[in-house]
């Protein structure tokens, strides 16, 4: 009998030492399920996201459509743009031309000729004025 329990406890110490990795191994498997069943995404949250995620391209999509349809596209744009240039170089040649034709009427040299003449002119009536009464129109009481 003394045989038997050896054997027997031969056979317990043998199957504690088998069964110790497993229960490790276990208590690890246990350990990741917990960590992947916190980060994991249900069913319904999926389907949740990928709702919300065909909304925002179906409005992303209209945002776009709308942008497209109220432009004004570029060569039409190009086309208004080289008529307001023309315009502009029209308005600019008609301004270079009434400017060129004043200047050839009434130059500079006219306006010095017209402002010696016209102190030329005040020089004479003060000379007559000053001639007639003896005294500069200043120099008089108000009564004469």
């Amino acid at each position: 009998m003394a045989g038997a329990r050896c054997s027997l406890t031969f056979a317990t110490v043998l199957g504690g030492l088998a069964y110790m990795p497993i229960r490790e191994s276990t208590s690890d498997l246990k350990a990741s399920v917990a960590i992947i069943s916190e980060r994991m995404v249900t069913q319904q949250e999926m389907e949740w996201r990928t709702t919300r995620g065909q909304e925002d391209r179906a409005r992303s999509e209209t945002a776009i459509d709308d942008l497209r349809n109220s432009q004004v596209p570029r060569l039409e744009l190009d086309r208004v743009f080289m008529g307001y240039d023309q315009r502009f170089g029209d308005v600019q040649r008609q301004v270079d031309e009434l400017k060129q034709a004043q200047g050839g009427i009434y130059g500079a040299r006219n306006i010095i000729i017209d402002l010696k003449e016209n102190q030329q002119r005040l020089e004479r009536e003060l000379g007559r004025l000053v001639g007639i009464n003896g005294r500069p129109p200043a120099e008089r009481s108000p009564g004469q």
